[in-house]
């Protein structure tokens, strides 16, 4: 099983040309980001409590679901 946080997950998404690929750029630019994070409820609270224009949390909640299954893999 792998040990890397969720922003060490997003660096690896950057770039692709999906909603996934957005949310990592937006995640990527933000200085105040948890970057060592491995937990859903922090980061959550993150991203609610400092949303990124045009960008929906569902798109995090499929993102973090790809995250976990990555760690396994």
């Amino acid at each position: 099983m792998k040990n890397h946080s969720f922003y060490q997950y997003m660096k690896i998404r950057k770039g692709e040309n999906s909603p996934i690929g957005g949310l990592a750029e937006h995640i990527l630019k933000d200085p105040m980001f948890p970057k060592y994070s491995t937990e859903y409820p922090e980061v959550t609270e993150y991203l609610e409590n400092n949303p990124y224009e045009d960008m929906p949390l569902s798109h995090f909640d499929t993102a973090f679901d790809d995250y976990l299954n990555w760690l396994q893999h």
